[in-house]
């Protein structure tokens, strides 16, 4: 035992002895597994003897400078959002310029026969014209007529009157050339009348009494072509001289169902 303890003595002061040449001794290190973690610093290693493939990649580019690298590929492109919700509506514009005027259009068909307009009284010294039964007192024992007014449709289109019933009936084409053609009222006889009428003649001929086309004898055709673009009417009733009683019953005109009677006296003349 005392042997042992001397010999451990004896290595423990050589080694204390040869310290100074220990510690200045360079020793070549060959694998990782020599070198405990955190064991070495930059001192510990020669300047310029290391290289990048000596130093791992991932610690290597911890010392590059940021922003130094190459820019790398373009990722995919992500997928398309949601669309937002609408915007609130704009204001109104201003208006626009007028478009130019369409042409005319064609001209329409004629439109079904009338019924009854009016009636219509005259005693010599006026005429009344109205859409109910009426008489006007015969004044003076002078001229009387009385007699229902039936709308034939446009001036353009009359060919002819035509009327049913019993008595002395006449008839005359009336034009609305001017507005007591088809006015309710009553109107002096001192006065020109306002519209072209004139008397049937019964040969397809109307003898003209007023209007521009007054004293001329008038066909169909030139009552087409001189008054298209107005209306016609039909009147259909019984004269008198006034020195005599006369009635009439109209029953139709030009195929308009009528039930009127048509009266004059020495007193009155009366439709209804």
């Amino acid at each position: 035992m005392t042997r042992t303890i001397i010999a451990l003595g004896a290595i423990a002061l050589a080694l204390a002895l040869a310290g100074g040449a220990w510690a200045g001794k360079r020793y070549l290190i060959t694998s990782s597994s020599q070198v405990k973690n955190g064991a070495l610093s930059g001192a510990d290693i020669k300047n310029h003897s290391l290289t990048a493939r000596d130093i791992s990649p991932s610690v290597l580019g911890a010392f590059v400078p940021p922003g130094q690298g190459g820019t790398g590929p373009a990722g995919p492109q992500g997928p398309k959002g949601d669309a937002g919700p609408a915007g609130p509506q704009g204001p109104m514009g201003a208006t626009g310029p007028r478009g130019p005027q369409g042409d005319k259009g064609d001209k329409g068909d004629r439109g079904p026969q009338g019924s009854v307009a009016n009636y219509e009284v005259d005693n010599g010294s006026s005429w009344a014209l109205a859409n109910m039964p009426l008489a006007l007192k015969n004044a003076n024992a002078g001229y009387e007529d009385a007699g229902v007014v039936v709308d034939l449709g446009l001036a353009s289109h009359f060919s002819a009157i035509t009327f049913t019933g019993s008595g002395p009936l006449k008839d005359n084409i009336w034009i609305t050339d001017g507005s007591e053609a088809f006015t309710p009222g009553e109107h002096s006889l001192s006065s020109t009348v306002d519209f072209s009428y004139g008397f049937d003649n019964g040969d397809g001929t109307f003898y003209m009494t007023s209007g521009p086309q007054a004293g001329q004898t008038l066909t169909v055709a030139q009552i087409d072509s001189d008054f298209a673009g107005y209306e016609a009417y039909a009147w259909v009733g019984v004269t008198s001289d006034g020195s005599s009683t006369v009635t009439g019953h109209v029953s139709s005109v030009n195929g308009t169902d009528l039930d009127s009677d048509v009266t004059l006296d020495s007193t009155t003349a009366a439709v209804s």
